[in-house]
Parts: structure tokens; sequence; C-alpha cells
């Protein structure tokens, strides 16, 4: 009898919740709601193992934890028993998305796309898939799926903003612009939103307009840990247009937003360094930023080691200056590098520390 009682709550509670078409669409239950839907579906399919719902409310659930071996597992036995579950198949490729499998979840979205073609999540599949492409590199790929998905829906924001990412993997700023203005304007505008287009502004050499952008999403979330790569954005064009007083401030607040973010310590270091003005350089200082940051990624590449030498020869220890560049040498990528290099020991070698370029007057003025 308690058997049959338990059971009875497990169903009700599972018809209150609706098995999302996106996992990572759903963010208004807390860790411990999913630590219960998991353990009410356990109960259920303890009575009832081939209870497909609860198997994927059960992968949903583990999934929103980050748990995507224990979602995938669960989702293969709800499509064993139902293999036409296109919510399913979209769901567990969004697991393996999650674990960085893009391959994988391109099959499941396409698999669901094949079999739902009039299903009424199909542009969440689309979009899902021109995601995964993306981060598999594909982006024309991507591009098309985007495209399908506005096509079923025009006023769905998260495609502009992906799409507006793949034109810019491609080098298209001025249709990832047309891609962030839509998702602004449909928006009305996220912090991220506006941090996007500053960044195809930026792309476009449009510093002011960048800038304007990037302060935009600076006050719709001045406090936010996540803000800090605006402040860095903001930073870089700030630079470009050789206003280093600001570069340098909004650099230090990116830090002081996000002091263990080893990209944030690299970032001032390579400033302090390298900066055109003898005011703003600090080789001391740069040299402590850029040993933190190498603490911080547990590791020391090929930038961080010229970063080292940038430090030295700031300081005029050309020595040491020659043996880190030489050091980030044996780990270029390619001969460009190779070649940039060879030039930056060379002037080492004759005591000339190697400084970022001064602004054009265009970019002084854009």
């Amino acid at each position: 009898m308690p058997r049959v009682a338990s059971r009875t709550r497990c169903q009700l509670r599972l018809q209150r919740i609706a098995l999302p078409a996106s996992i990572d669409s759903i963010d208004n239950l807390s860790e411990p709601e999913h630590d219960k839907t998991i353990a009410e579906c356990t109960e259920e399919l303890e009575i009832c193992p081939n209870d497909v719902y609860a198997l994927s409310l059960r992968g949903w659930a583990w999934s929103k934890k980050k748990r995507y071996d224990n979602a995938i597992a669960d989702f293969d036995k709800a499509l064993c028993w139902d293999p036409d579950r296109v919510d399913v198949l979209n769901n567990r490729g969004l697991a393996y998305s999650g674990k960085g499998e893009h391959l994988l979840a391109v099959a499941d979205f396409t698999e669901a796309i094949s079999r739902a073609p009039r299903h009424t999540d199909l542009h969440h599949f689309y979009f899902n898939r021109g995601r995964s492409r993306r981060l598999t590199g594909a982006y024309e790929d991507a591009i098309e799926d985007f495209n399908i998905a506005l096509r079923l829906d025009d006023q769905y924001v998260k495609a502009y903003r992906l799409r507006g990412h793949s034109w810019a993997d491609r080098g298209d700023y001025l249709r990832a612009l047309a891609d962030f203005d839509n998702a602004i304007r449909i928006g009305p505008g996220s912090a991220d939103d506006f941090h996007n287009r500053g960044n195809a502004w930026v792309s476009l050499g449009k510093f002011r307009k960048a800038i304007k952008d990037f302060t935009r999403a600076i006050r719709l979330e001045p406090n936010n840990t996540d803000i800090a790569k605006t402040y860095n954005s903001r930073g870089i064009a700030w630079k470009r247009k050789g206003r280093y007083a600001k570069t340098l401030a909004d650099y230090e607040r990116a830090l002081e937003l996000d002091s263990n973010s080893a990209q944030r310590h690299a970032v001032l270091a390579d400033f302090l360094a390298t900066c055109p003005k003898s005011r703003y350089r600090d080789g001391a200082r740069a040299l402590m930023l850029i040993s933190q940051a190498s603490e911080l990624a547990d590791k020391c590449s090929a930038d961080y080691l010229g970063c080292f030498a940038s430090a030295y020869a700031a300081q005029g220890d050309f020595l040491s200056a020659i043996e880190y560049q030489e050091k980030a040498l044996d780990l270029a990528m390619n001969q460009e590098e190779v070649e940039d290099m060879l030039l930056y020991i060379e002037s080492y070698k004759t005591h000339v520390p190697c400084l970022d370029k001064p602004p054009s007057w265009r970019d002084w003025w854009s």
C-alpha cells in the first residue's frame, strides 16, 4: 500500500512539470528542486522502469546539474522504449553539447529534425544544431541553421545573437552588426547584446560607437563579475584611440571584478609592459601580474612568455627579455609568429623595448 501511495505522489509531481524543449532555456528551478525531481523520478522508475516520461524528466534534471553522463544514460533508456521521442533526442543532443561532444550533439539534433518536420519546437532544434555546428567550426552550416530557425520564428533573439557571432567568426562584421542590432531591437537588449555589438564596432574600427555600447552594457550590470569582459573590451577600444588613462582604469576595474582570472591579469600586465606612453609603463608590476596569470592558468604559453619578456625589457633587463622571448619562440604556432618574435629578440639585443604602436590619426578620431 505505501508503494501505491508513493507512486501516486510521484505521478502528480511529474504531471506538474513539463519536459522542456531546451535544457538550458529553463532556469527557474533551484538545485534542491532538481534533486527533488531526480528523487521522485527514481521512485517512479523503481515501480515502472519503462516510464519514458520519468526517464526523460530525470535526464533533464541531471543535465541541469551538469551531470551529463547520467543524463545521457537516462535519455538512452528512454529512446530504447520510444525511439520517436524527438524531445528526448533534442535534450540528449544538448547533454552531448554540454560534454563538449558536439558532433554527437549534431547527430541527435539532425535526427530530431528529420523525425519531426512539423514539430512545434523545430526552431529550437535548428538553433541547437547551429550552436553545436558553430562550436565545431562549421560556420556556414551553423549560419544556415540559424537562418531556418529565424524563418520559423523571426523574433528568436538567441538565433540572431549566435548568427551574429557566426558572422563575426567568418570576419563579416557588418552582418554580425545587423544581427546584434536585431537582438537589441527585439530584446530590448541585454548587457551581452550591447557588449557583442560593441565588439563588432571595434572590429570595424568604429571606436566611439563601440565605447558607447560597452558603456550601456556596464550600466545595465555595473557590479556583475561577467561585466569584467566588457570593461576589458572597452579598455581595448580606449587603447586603440590612444586614451591610455581610460584604458588603464578599465583594465584595473576588470581585474577588480574578476580577480581570479588569468586573462585579466595578463591583459593588464601586457599594457603596463608595452604602453607607448612611458608614464603608464610599470615593468615591475607587469612582471608580478604575468607571474600571477601563469599561476592561475597553470601554464606558461607563448603569449605569457612574450609578456614576461616585455616586462623585463620595460625594466631594462634585456638579457632576461631575450631569454624569455627565445622560450616563447620555441612555442610559436606559425611562421608569422616566428618572424615577429625574431624581430623582438633583435630589438632587445639593441636594448630597445618592443612597445605597442601609437594610434593613427584615423583611430584617434574614430
